[in-house]
């Protein structure tokens, strides 16, 4: 059966949308607000966001942070959503590209890597963030 790698980029933007939707049909929405700015960095090899929001209450400007598990989950749901096709089988990881965010998809794949996620982790130099609880 043929291998397949698919390499899907999210924007900061995409990133807190898609958080935002996850988080509300998960029962546990963000605060409305203006998004005042998206981080994206690595803890430990792992992904990690930081969205910060200005609530439209008047309270003061929130930070939440999101592990790479939720990241995921939150990206997974969003393209399905948005009619983004993946493979429901597909081994599903994230990796930090720049100010974007790789969702990879691998569906049998065998052998000792992935060719063009590696050469893309050598391209960008993560940033370290604090851990976030998943």
């Amino acid at each position: 059966m043929p291998s397949e790698i698919r390499h899907i980029v999210f924007s900061g933007a995409e990133i807190a949308s898609a958080v935002r939707e996850y988080r509300r049909n998960a029962g546990r929405p963000l605060p409305n607000g203006s998004l005042r700015r998206v981080e994206i960095g690595t803890n430990s090899g792992s992904v990690r966001v930081s969205l910060e929001i200005a609530p439209d209450n008047g309270i003061s400007t929130a930070t939440f942070d999101v592990g790479s598990a939720e990241i995921t989950e939150a990206l997974v749901a969003y393209c399905g959503a948005h009619n983004v096709p993946l493979p429901a089988a597909g081994a599903k990881s994230l990796q930090r590209f720049g100010d974007s965010v790789l969702l990879i998809v691998a569906l049998n794949v065998t052998g000792s890597g992935w060719p063009l996620s590696a050469g893309l982790a050598r391209a960008t130099q993560p940033k370290q963030m604090p851990a976030a609880a998943d």
